[in-house]
């Protein structure tokens, strides 16, 4: 007769139910600083000086928001955890809210400050969130709420009645004085509700709900601060920017409409009455100022974290390292010398920071170390993270192991870190030089001991030698280690008792169990860097976050300019990978080439595609993004690009949204003109699936770029011609062309 399941011992049941729910170590890093692993398997007693350290430095902005423009690096060693910090300072509890910047692309051959505005207008406008709201609503929410707030103390009392229409004879009424105590316990109870500081985390629509329970009609709330805005604010260029942008936040708290805010940061800026023409570089400066004054005015710090610097700067190792990250920190220094008011963190390897700012420029270097005093830290030049204590790794097994052990009614009887002891942690903890290295030994010996998987060591010598033979008589040891099958047993040795001949890495390799998992188990990857199937996932869940970014109505207008970037990048990739559409192929690429006067709509990428032996056609490729009056404004400087000289681009591809491709209007009418003068263009129409595409490449070639020794990515030309059909043949030369 079987055991009933009460009866059998706890820890069988507990194996039981680990190897059902899969290894807990299997993601033992954060892909990007909104990868949802971090929040599910936090440690809030992990780094939490540092964390402290950071939110000091950001209150400094909070309370005094003219504070002038600093950097903090934030240093350590590959998968020392530096992106789940920033995860926890993102999307934590800890601290006041802040907006939070975090570019997922470095746009070397573009201004820094205009590439810097697009990611903070990009963040604002996207459908990410911090700490429970997306920026757009919780700036809305305060910025609207203290406006309506001084409108409202404003008016005289007969007035303030006036925007709660009495219905029926009631006005008749009110005119005589009678009926009016209502109305002002109305106004009396928006007043208090307006000077209540915001929750955190805050619920979408606070605003809309208040109005609504004082019988206020939003369209009427809105129409009334418009004209307010209009009577207060000044008529030089930064006091019509500054009008323009409250009314498209009053708008989209009270109306729910973004459509206007999205308009004017991305093209109505650039179409004020101007009396004199500001150049591009102007326009950029002026809009970014403006912005910050609005921040500045709400005490909402404005943090720009630049993450897996190596990745972002060196996204092509065939770059000049020097010259990418000279112009990178150049930019940040020319930034903090005109905005005020910008908190830089700065996450990078300790190595890559000693060896790039050390060459740099001596007033460039100067700023970077200039330290920042934060009470009760003292003066914080760097922080630098080091690998945890052995207490506190103990803490994140038990994280990563307690949703699966509290399944069993009496997982309490269970050690909180079944099926590790003490002594494997404390090995491991002292031994292993970063979190990440940790994570994977866990992962390893999580496999061998619930799985019972047989582990043996394999060794690749220094890069300077041989990399394929192994020592016989270390070859000998490391086969012949047999791994024991009771529930516990000792932990495998990572190094050789005896001290070899030559230095040894040890990666560790898990090979199957002669009896198989039951069909729930997780599949175990045999080597941390997996292989299509993985790279396939991240892909997805990538395309799935930028979906929900891109999914907000001025979302994908905040974005041009970061899905220009991702479409050059896109292009990149395809060259150097050889990617081919029929007979055509990709011989050269320029990633972003900006021109004209409009910063948002002057940009496109070219490729030069050619067919067998035939001249390369120069295509430049953009999106065509602008809605409404500015739908022909984009569409006008993207065929100004057919009339350089010398010619730029042969071929004109433009990429718009698949739910407003007709031309009309003026439109219409410069499409006619560019076919009058024979120019050769065309539109295609881009599904929200291919603008995530778009978005989501960056993050996920980081992510895989990250995974790979030295960066060095396989050929990526099968992948992307299997998941890009699509938006390979929109960006290529017609194929019957050739």
């Amino acid at each position: 007769m079987s055991t009933p399941v009460a009866n059998r011992p706890v820890t069988e049941r507990a194996l039981e139910v680990l190897r059902r729910a899969g290894n807990p170590f299997r993601n033992y890093f954060a892909r990007n600083p909104d990868d949802e692993v971090c929040a599910r398997y936090h440690v809030e007693e992990l780094f939490a000086r540092e964390r402290r350290q950071l939110l000091g430095v950001v209150d400094l902005y909070r309370y005094d928001p003219t504070t002038h423009s600093e950097m903090v690096p934030v240093l350590g060693n590959k998968g020392a955890g530096k992106t789940h910090l920033l995860h926890s300072i993102k999307h934590g509890e800890s601290g006041a809210w802040q907006m939070l910047v975090t570019p997922g692309v470095y746009q070397k051959d573009t201004e820094f400050l205009e590439y810097l505005l697009f990611q903070v207008i990009d963040t604002l406008l996207g459908g990410g969130k911090q700490r429970g709201a997306r920026p757009l609503e919780f700036v809305g929410e305060a910025l609207v709420r203290g406006l309506m707030r001084n409108y409202f103390q404003s008016l005289a009392p007969e007035q303030r009645l006036d925007l709660f229409p009495a219905p029926g004879l009631g006005r008749w009424a009110r005119k005589f004085g009678l009926g009016s105590a209502q109305a002002q316990e109305r106004v009396d109870w928006l007043l208090d509700n307006l000077s209540r500081p915001l929750p955190t985390p805050l619920t979408a629509g606070q605003l809309r709900r208040a109005c609504s329970e004082v019988s206020l009609e939003p369209e009427r709330a809105c129409e009334a601060l418009w004209a307010y805005i209009d009577r207060t604010e000044a008529r030089n260029t930064a006091g019509l920017m500054r009008s323009n942008i409250y009314k498209g936040f009053c708008r989209a708290a009270l109306v729910n409409d973004e459509s206007d805010l999205a308009s004017f940061l991305t093209y109505g800026f650039a179409e004020l009455d101007f009396q004199v023409r500001p150049t591009r570089q102007d326009l950029v400066l002026a809009l970014f100022k403006v912005l910050m004054e609005v921040f500045r005015g709400l005490k909402i710090p404005v943090v720009v974290a630049f993450d897996q610097l190596e990745d972002l700067l060196l996204a092509r190792r065939s770059d000049d390292a020097h010259r990418v990250a000279e112009a990178f920190f150049a930019g940040i220094v020319q930034v903090m010398h005109q905005i005020d008011g910008i908190c830089f963190l700065i996450f990078a390897e300790r190595g890559l920071w000693n060896r790039f700012v050390p060459s740099l420029d001596g007033y460039i270097q100067d700023r970077l170390n200039n330290p920042v005093h934060v009470p009760e830290f003292g003066t914080i030049q760097a922080l630098r993270l080091e690998a945890p204590a052995p207490e506190l790794v103990k803490r994140v097994v038990e994280q990563r192991l307690r949703p699966s052990l509290e399944e069993l009614a009496d997982f309490d009887q269970l050690p909180a870190i079944f099926p590790f002891t003490e002594e494997q942690i404390q090995r491991v903890a002292i031994t292993e030089p970063t979190l990440r290295d940790m994570l994977q030994q866990f992962r390893h010996l999580f496999d061998h001991l619930v799985f019972g998987a047989e582990t043996r060591e394999t060794v690749r010598s220094e890069p300077s030698l041989p990399p394929s033979p192994v020592p016989a008589a270390i070859e000998q040891r490391l086969t012949s280690q047999v791994v024991p099958s009771t529930p516990t047993p000792p932990m495998v040795e990572r190094l050789p008792a005896v001290e070899p001949p030559v230095q040894i890495k040890s990666v560790i390799t898990v090979e199957t169990p002669a009896t198989p998992p039951t069909e729930s188990s997780e599949p175990r990857p045999t080597t941390a860097l997996g292989g299509r199937e993985q790279w396939l996932e991240m892909w997805d869940q990538e395309i799935r976050a930028a979906r929900r970014r891109l999914e907000p109505e001025g979302a994908l207008t905040g974005a041009t300019r970061e899905l220009q970037a991702g479409l050059g990048l896109f292009l990149q990739v395809c060259h150097e990978h050889g990617v081919k559409v029929g007979p055509w192929r990709i011989h050269h690429v320029v990633p972003e080439w900006t021109f004209g006067d409009h910063p948002t709509y002057g940009a496109l990428s070219i490729a030069h595609w050619v067919c067998k032996d035939g001249q390369p056609w120069k295509v430049g490729i953009g999106l065509w993004l602008g809605r409404g009056a500015a739908k022909p404004k984009d569409l006008q400087i993207k065929l100004a690009s057919l009339e350089m000289e010398p010619v730029v681009v042969d071929h004109l591809i433009l990429l718009r949204p698949e739910d407003d491709l007709a031309l009309t209007g003026k439109s219409k009418t410069l499409w006619q003109d560019a076919e009058k003068r024979r120019h050769h263009a065309r539109i295609e129409a881009v599904s929200a699936e291919g603008f995530a595409l778009l978005s989501s490449l960056p993050r996920w070639l980081t992510t895989l770029t990250e995974a790979f020794p030295n960066g060095q990515v396989p050929n990526l030309a099968d992948l992307i011609q299997d998941r890009c059909e699509r938006l390979l043949e929109q960006v290529c030369m017609p194929v019957q062309g050739g």
